[in-house]
């Protein structure tokens, strides 16, 4: 139980006596008074920001979708929508040729969503998927090429799986009905075409957006999978594709396959309590995996997709007493930026505390300990700037939360701001938009101008 006194002699490295919040600028008060505007679903598209706000008119909810640059002229609403119980409003948003795509509300139907472009003007806002059909909530399209393939509700007995074309906006019938796979599990794309379970775990379907091209693949060898709409399971490499058969469940296994054959890469029998993943994806060209149980056991691993550059890149068990438990849940959502991940960690030593890693152990280290000793920094959110930094926002008991920015380093490491109550919500070139209530107006859009990277030394050690 040594560890519950640390706290008497903890002193944190950003400790506040007295400490003012960092005063912020108005982006737009759109809901104007003190009612806020429900600020929701943020989406970064080069330097804009979009998002919904909603509010009450006549007794109807509406949804505006609006888009933003971090100033107040550069704030425009693009259109209005009457809410629907059961609709998408802004939802699985990308960008293909220069234009925003989104699953938005079907009024056909009365419910359900339909797909929609936007060029950023109301005129140029209209749905593009076939009228009367619902497109599946619970699918999230995935383009090949120019086609992007769909999960159908609307009049089909079962769902139905097609592709819209986004040149032509013409929807070619894949299968109609399909249930060769269960909606919510993940994919990977190889070799030009995507890899889904089927829906037993036991196969592949592969699909290159075309009727002739959905096929069935069996590999020899291929391993159980627990396929239950979990952490994802398939990861794209460039070698092929890498796969978690069964989740958290014990041994921990990593396969791989070229589309040809399959290979287990490594096993690790990693702890008696059950592991909570937490993050499956790619860094740089490699897979990473993170994971935790209650007991503050914490886990990062990294393969090439080769037996040889597979490797357990953190195994640490700091508090053997399930006194220091960690709540499942208690890790903030990692965040890539560049060819490094960056995420919290216990190793023991330090708490729970802000690490980076680019995939190999000499690339995985502490960013700052900011707060010293076995403390943990609660850090709860995490956001990445478009110059390579990373924004680490934590809760502080003195004044609500305050904000870091680092550069991945602990000499580029520093409290940038200081809040009472706020939520970060996208980093634009220059400024972080925040939510949160300031004086006279309720929850609404906020900015915290972001100080510019430092240039580089030149040849003779000036800065240029």
């Amino acid at each position: 139980m040594w560890r519950s006194f640390l706290c008497i002699s903890v002193v944190f490295a950003s400790a506040i006596t007295a400490a003012e919040p960092t005063a912020l600028r108005l982006v737009a008060d759109l809901n104007p008074g003190a009612g806020g505007s429900g600020l929701m679903n943020f989406y970064v598209w080069g330097d804009q920001v979009w998002f919904i706000a909603a509010s009450e008119q006549g007794g109807k909810t509406v949804a505006s979708l609006y888009h933003s640059d971090g100033s107040t002229a550069g704030t425009h609403k693009v259109k209005e929508f009457v809410w629907q119980t059961g609709s998408s409003i802004f939802d699985n948003p990308f960008v293909f040729e220069n234009r925003l795509y989104f699953q938005g509300l079907n009024a056909a139907l009365g419910k359900g969503s339909r797909v929609w472009v936007t060029d950023g003007t109301e005129a140029g806002t209209r749905p593009i998927s076939e009228d009367g059909k619902d497109v599946c909530d619970d699918f999230k399209p995935f383009l090949i090429g120019d086609r992007l393939v769909l999960s159908l509700h609307g009049d089909y007995h079962g769902h139905g799986l097609v592709a819209l074309n986004l040149h032509s906006g013409k929807t070619e019938t894949i299968a109609v009905p399909f249930d060769g796979w269960e909606d919510y599990t993940d994919g990977a794309m190889l070799n030009g075409v995507m890899l889904k379970l089927d829906s037993e775990g036991k196969a592949f379907w592969c699909i290159d957006g075309t009727r002739a091209g959905l096929k069935k693949l069996t590999l020899p060898g291929l391993p159980d999978f627990d396929n239950d709409g979990g952490i994802p399971q398939l990861l794209s490499l460039p070698t092929g594709v890498l796969m978690l058969p069964r989740g958290c469940k014990q041994p921990l296994e990593w396969w791989h396959s070229d589309g040809q054959s399959v290979v287990k890469l490594a096993a690790w029998q990693w702890s008696k309590t059950e592991i909570s993943p937490h993050w499956f994806g790619r860094v740089g060209e490699r897979g990473v995996f993170l994971a935790g149980d209650h007991m503050r056991h914490s886990g990062v691993w990294s393969s090439d997709g080769t037996a040889a550059g597979t490797a357990v890149l953190i195994d640490s068990d700091p508090y053997k007493d399930a006194t220091f438990s960690l709540p499942i849940g208690q890790h903030v959502t990692p965040v890539v930026c560049g060819d490094r991940l960056y995420f919290t960690l216990d190793d023991g030593e330090h708490g729970l505390e802000l690490w980076t890693t680019d995939g190999t152990k000499r690339g995985t280290h502490l960013v700052i300990d900011i707060a010293l000793g076995g403390e943990d920094a609660e850090i709860f959110e995490l956001l990445t700037l478009n110059d390579g930094r990373v924004l680490a926002q934590r809760k502080n008991a003195e004044s609500g939360s305050d904000l870091w920015l680092t550069d991945g380093t602990e000499d580029g490491s520093r409290r940038l701001a200081i809040f009472n109550r706020a939520s970060l919500v996208a980093a634009l070139p220059g400024a972080i938009l925040v939510n949160t209530a300031g004086h006279h107006v309720g929850q609404e859009l906020f900015a915290l101008d972001v100080p510019a990277l430092a240039a580089p030394p030149g040849p003779e050690g000036q800065r240029k």
